[in-house]
């Protein structure tokens, strides 16, 4: 949380501010981009279909299909942790509620589980 010195110091606010936006661009561009992709390879699309329909290379569709879903830092500095809390709301946000959100992420598991051969938590 914002601590009085850094309410009263303009520049502080606006690095929190940037650093918060970086971390849900990067959550977007992993986590939700990576469910996506491998919700839709499960439904039957290929790789060039996913990437059109998406708006993606199939360079960056195919990355995402290989990678296992791994929840791991997003940046290395002093208040990532803090910055954790806004995932599940950010998750909520995008897919429309808690319970789609975990739905997804549970769709992207089943994906490596069958076509990656990960054993997931």
């Amino acid at each position: 949380m914002p601590t009085d010195s850094n309410i009263s110091n303009p520049a502080a606010r606006r690095r929190d501010a940037q650093l918060l936006v970086k971390h849900l661009e990067f959550l977007a561009d992993n986590y939700v981009d990576q469910a996506l992709v491998k919700d839709a390879l499960l439904g039957g699309l290929s790789q060039s279909e996913v990437a059109k329909l998406l708006g993606m290379s199939k360079k960056t569709v195919n990355g995402h299909a290989r990678v296992p879903y791994m929840r791991y830092a997003a940046s290395i500095d002093p208040r990532a942790g803090e910055r954790v809390h806004f995932d599940r709301e950010f998750f909520a946000y995008v897919w429309g509620s808690d319970d789609a959100a975990q739905s997804a992420t549970a769709r992207c598991k089943q994906y490596d589980r069958e076509r990656l051969l990960v054993e997931s938590d």
